[in-house]
């Protein structure tokens, strides 16, 4: 067979590129995009199944449109047909690399996806779940397409790395998806917003240099009361990156118990700090021992969520501010300094503009907060847009309620 494929060029017609390059789009697109279901209904064609034009809860049950395993099986086809030419010595831009890059990584996703969700759904019950038998088989997966004798491709991904970013996709796919509910294309361009706020618009290039830097990010979710903005806090930090540890055969995190949320409003000046950076034994009335706050029990992996920011003290947000600029801290009533290694979300109802306007709000807070924004839609235009999402939207909270 590889005699065959000897003199070819690695594509054998515009077609077949063509074909490729919508394959590798697939593996760096945001799946919550409507251009995602216009790409699946060009490389399917008449096989294609008409479904909504946005990924919901309320038609998609777990998440699979009954186009995924269509596209799965050709994609592996071509993939495995791309990799035979190129042993085979067949010839290839950089382009044309990336394209197959592009394609294996779309195949090795879907080879591990389901493997992946398992861990997910069992994380509650037990965060370090054995990922041995998931890994080995991606690793001979990622040798197979990855590692061709005489072909360099664009990047060297390591496999591990690669694991790891399966998983985080899997995750943030599965947090959006089934805690972002609506049929409305006001709710998927949320979903939309979240999966950028985790990846940033460019997955490639998240994938190579940004993915172990985004907790440097504040996101800033607004919106009106009601609109899950905590939703969104704890989907974007349920999904960031947790590296995979190939020799010790494991995560070397647990995104179950990354989310620390506070609520700003609900408590006085004092026990804020206090919560927040913690206190020495004496600090203030009642004070009784040393105790540490969220910024120091936050792991690197973590995430802090400051919801009704908006309400926070102008004292208060000088020192956060100090947090944002230095990733640093004191506790209240001690010197000594301590760093600040997670990721900071916060959350707001308010028009900042009006209360930066008023003098209520520091200009200064606001533009290291506004870094990220994600903005929540009303549940008026939610329900304008489909008001078929009212039953979805009872069901969810009531689930929530009473599982």
């Amino acid at each position: 067979m590889h005699a065959t494929y000897r003199k070819r060029m690695l594509f054998q017609s515009p077609a077949e590129s063509s074909l490729a390059a919508a394959f590798a789009s697939l593996a760096s697109c945001n799946p919550f995009l409507t251009e995602r279901i216009q790409v699946e209904r060009e490389i399917l064609g008449d096989e294609f199944v008409d479904a909504d034009v946005v990924w919901n809860v309320a038609r998609n049950v777990d998440g699979n449109r009954p186009n995924i395993g269509k596209l799965q099986r050709r994609a592996e086809a071509l993939a495995l047909e791309l990799r035979a030419r190129l042993a085979a010595g067949a010839g290839a831009s950089d382009r044309e690399l990336a394209i197959y890059e592009g394609v294996a990584l779309y195949v090795l996703y879907y080879r591990v996806q389901q493997a992946l969700q398992s861990i997910i759904d069992a994380s509650a019950a037990k965060p370090q779940q054995e990922t041995a038998a998931i890994y080995a088989p991606f690793v001979e997966a990622c040798e197979q397409f990855l590692q061709i004798p005489g072909v360099r491709l664009p990047t060297d991904y390591p496999p591990h790395h690669l694991f790891a970013c399966c998983f985080q996709v899997r995750r943030a796919f599965h947090h959006i998806f089934q805690y972002i509910v609506g049929a409305s294309m006001a709710a998927a361009r949320l979903r939309a917003s979240i999966w950028q706020s985790i990846f940033t618009h460019d997955m490639l290039r998240y994938r190579r240099v940004m993915y172990d830097r985004m907790n440097d990010l504040t996101t800033l979710v607004t919106g009106p009361s009601g609109t899950g903005k905590e939703l969104v806090a704890r989907a974007i930090a349920m999904s960031r990156y947790i590296p995979f540890d190939a020799k010790a055969r494991s995560f070397t995190g647990d995104f179950a118990g990354s989310f620390h949320a506070l609520n700003l409003s609900a408590l006085s000046p004092t026990l804020i700090e206090s919560e927040l950076f913690g206190h020495r034994r004496g600090a203030f009335t009642g004070a009784l021992e040393d105790r540490a706050g969220w910024m120091e029990v936050c792991q690197p992996l973590g995430t802090v969520f400051l919801d009704e920011i908006g309400e926070l003290d102008p004292l208060i947000q000088v020192k956060l501010l100090r947090v944002l600029q230095t990733r640093e801290f004191q506790r209240l009533g001690d010197t000594k300094t301590r760093p600040f290694k997670g990721k900071i979300i916060a959350a707001t109802n308010r028009d900042l503009g009006r209360e930066m306007n008023d003098g209520r709000f520091r200009r200064d807070f606001y533009y290291r907060l506004c870094s990220d924004m994600v903005m929540t839609p009303s549940l008026r235009q939610q329900l304008e847009e489909s008001p078929v999402d009212l039953r979805s939207m009872i069901f969810f909270i009531a689930s929530r309620i009473a599982p």
